[in-house]
Protein backbone atom coordinates (compact mmCIF):
# COMPACT_ATOMS: atom_id res chain seq x y z
CA UNK A 1 0.00 0.00 0.00
CA UNK A 2 1.29 3.46 -0.94
CA UNK A 3 0.16 6.77 0.74
CA UNK A 4 1.42 10.17 0.31
CA UNK A 5 0.73 12.82 2.74
CA UNK A 6 0.54 16.60 2.57
CA UNK A 7 -0.22 19.53 4.65
CA UNK A 8 -4.29 19.40 3.38
CA UNK A 9 -4.52 15.67 2.63
CA UNK A 10 -3.64 11.96 2.98
CA UNK A 11 -3.97 9.82 -0.44
CA UNK A 12 -4.16 6.15 -0.38
CA UNK A 13 -3.66 3.71 -2.41
CA UNK A 14 -4.46 -0.17 -1.93
CA UNK A 15 -6.88 -2.48 -1.59
CA UNK A 16 -9.73 -1.62 0.54
CA UNK A 17 -9.05 -4.00 3.17
CA UNK A 18 -5.46 -2.61 3.80
CA UNK A 19 -6.85 0.89 3.73
CA UNK A 20 -9.10 -0.22 6.75
CA UNK A 21 -6.75 -1.18 8.63
CA UNK A 22 -4.67 1.72 8.62
CA UNK A 23 -7.47 3.72 9.25
CA UNK A 24 -8.64 1.70 12.64
CA UNK A 25 -4.86 1.84 13.12
CA UNK A 26 -4.98 6.26 13.65
CA UNK A 27 -8.19 5.65 15.36
CA UNK A 28 -6.02 3.50 17.94
CA UNK A 29 -3.59 6.20 18.42
CA UNK A 30 -6.40 9.30 18.20
CA UNK A 31 -9.43 9.70 19.55
CA UNK A 32 -12.13 7.39 17.83
CA UNK A 33 -14.02 10.54 17.01
CA UNK A 34 -11.46 13.11 16.44
CA UNK A 35 -11.69 14.91 12.48
CA UNK A 36 -9.86 14.42 9.98
CA UNK A 37 -8.12 17.72 10.27
CA UNK A 38 -7.29 16.47 13.77
CA UNK A 39 -5.45 13.48 12.53
CA UNK A 40 -3.93 15.45 10.01
CA UNK A 41 -2.52 17.63 11.86
CA UNK A 42 -0.93 14.86 14.42
CA UNK A 43 0.95 13.22 11.40
CA UNK A 44 2.06 16.84 9.77
CA UNK A 45 3.84 17.24 13.63
CA UNK A 46 5.11 14.10 13.79
CA UNK A 47 7.16 14.86 10.17
CA UNK A 48 8.34 17.95 11.61
CA UNK A 49 9.55 16.33 14.97
CA UNK A 50 11.00 13.33 12.48
CA UNK A 51 12.73 15.90 10.11
CA UNK A 52 14.02 18.38 12.98
CA UNK A 53 15.74 15.18 14.40
CA UNK A 54 18.02 14.70 11.35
Amino acid sequence: MKSYRTETSIHMVGQAWQIRIMLKQWMKETEPRAPLRAILGREAALRRTDAGSR
